[in-house]
């Protein structure tokens, strides 16, 4: 094997090495998250866009923990809703899931009434934390849920 072979081949596992580094994830923007989230995790109530001075009241947090939210929720008919929030810093971040893992079981305790399909979203809602970005997924289809934000985090 020639030099020019073996340092073409070398770049090249080099390219792959840092190729397969990348783990495939998408880019987390919050609204292309939401929006396939909308799309494709079998959601049974209609889901809008709350208003950025409602987010803090819902799930009792400072504005100071985050720079960017992101919730859309159902009709009081259902639990289900979607959160994304970029924090301020990791600090911020650990109090942000403590704030919608809250939210979860306070729902739960909501919605224990409305039947075993409203616990069962409920009690297997989708929280998740990777750097400064916090996530909550409240459907009736979590499985999908979770594989949409597996693609992301």
């Amino acid at each position: 094997m020639n030099k020019k072979t073996l340092s073409l081949l070398l770049a090249l596992l080099c390219l792959l090495t840092v190729l397969s580094g990348c783990g495939g994830k998408k880019e987390l923007i919050p609204q292309n998250l939401a929006d396939e989230l909308m799309h494709n995790a079998n959601f049974t109530d209609k889901l809008d866009k709350l208003d950025a001075a409602v987010i803090p009241l819902l799930y009792g947090i400072d504005t100071a923990d985050y720079t960017d939210a992101l919730v859309y929720a159902g009709t009081a008919a259902t639990a289900e809703e979607i959160a994304i929030f970029q924090a301020a810093d990791e600090a911020a971040a650990s109090r942000l899931l403590q704030a919608v893992q809250k939210r979860v079981n306070d729902q739960l305790e909501v919605y224990k009434s409305y039947g075993p399909a409203a616990s069962m979203s409920l009690q297997n809602a989708v929280t998740a934390k990777s750097g400064t970005t916090v996530l909550m997924v409240i459907c009736s289809d979590s499985a999908a849920a979770k594989k949409i934000v597996d693609q992301y985090i």
